[in-house]
């Protein structure tokens, strides 16, 4: 499934559903089922030999604005589908990079890939 939406690209291997629009801001839920998550940033953070691994994540949220001088998303990686129950969150430039979500055997591949 690819969203393409305000500058936000992501091409996913799960769903992605709109759970929350208010005026410019969306809210979109994409479940991974209680799989590990495995989050590559590429040449994003030279520091980081390989990945993130977030074990048993059962949902993420994507917070954005369609606000275009807004291009910051803050991810949720979610234990369940309540927002309170974020194993963490973080923020990305999306105007620059791409999401790539793919279902892998063993575990999701979530990768943050620049344009």
């Amino acid at each position: 499934m690819i969203y393409n939406n305000g500058g936000l690209y992501i091409d996913s291997d799960f769903e992605i559903r709109i759970v929350r629009q208010d005026g410019n801001d969306i809210d979109l839920f994409i479940p991974i089922g209680n799989r590990t998550l495995n989050l590559y940033l590429n040449d994003n953070l030279k520091a980081l030999n390989s990945r993130l691994q977030f074990s048993v994540a059962k949902n993420l949220i994507f917070r954005f604005s369609m606000d275009m001088s807004n291009n910051i998303s803050t991810v949720h990686i979610l234990k369940s589908i309540d927002l309170h129950s974020s194993i963490v969150n973080f923020e990305i430039d999306y105007s620059k990079h791409m999401i790539e979500i793919k279902d892998k055997e063993y575990f999701v591949e979530m990768r943050i890939i620049n344009c």
